[in-house]
């Protein structure tokens, strides 16, 4: 019985939900969209609260899903609710129309920024581009929480830039600590075994 206890309950970590925390999906819950999903909170308030799914890479690359944006980058998938609706995550601190979610990553672009990008003009810039994002209502996501099915976490530049989408979740796990690392050894959809 202590196998079972150890293993399959879910340990909270300290962190508050908060603009800028990300949203690891624990493994027992195999959701067909979010299983395995790490999800960056944009916004938390109490009517509205968003979040991007950072690792979702869809097979079309941005110049073929955004008219006029000539961007050979990688499109992911942000979240079922919008899913036209383009965002752009990036390491701009300067641009107008976007703001801090975290450290080192902003949320939002104007037309200067895409023309940056376009034009390659800034060697280190780091971005993402998405379409759609998660949406949950009021409660709804504390819930979800509650039920064990998220787990809070903190992202990084690295973790957002620079990650594998299919290394992201396991890598945000492996930061958790000693006491999520059986997760990794959960099958991915473990309704089929």
């Amino acid at each position: 019985m202590a196998f079972f206890k150890d293993n399959l309950s879910v340990k909270q970590t300290e962190f508050e939900l908060a603009p800028g925390r990300i949203l690891i999906s624990v493994p027992y819950y195999n959701d067909t969209f979010f299983n395995r999903s790490v999800v960056l909170l944009t916004d938390y308030e109490d009517e509205h609260v968003a979040g991007l799914i950072l690792n979702h890479r869809l097979p079309y690359p941005v110049s073929q899903l955004v008219d006029g944006l000539r961007v050979e980058a990688p499109m992911y998938l942000g979240g079922p609710v919008l899913p036209t609706a383009l965002f752009l995550l990036h390491s701009f601190e300067s641009c107008k129309d976007s703001s801090q979610v975290a450290p080192g990553i902003y949320v939002g672009y104007d037309q200067v920024l895409l023309a940056l990008i376009e034009h390659r003009a800034i060697p280190n810039l780091q971005y993402r581009f998405l379409m759609g994002y998660a949406g949950w209502s009021p409660g709804q996501l504390e819930g979800e929480i509650a039920r064990n099915m998220w787990v809070i976490g903190n992202p990084t530049p690295e973790l957002v830039f620079h990650t594998e989408p299919e290394k992201m979740w396991t890598k945000s796990v492996q930061v958790l600590g000693d006491g999520y690392q059986h997760w990794l050894n959960v099958p991915e959809y473990i309704n089929l075994n």
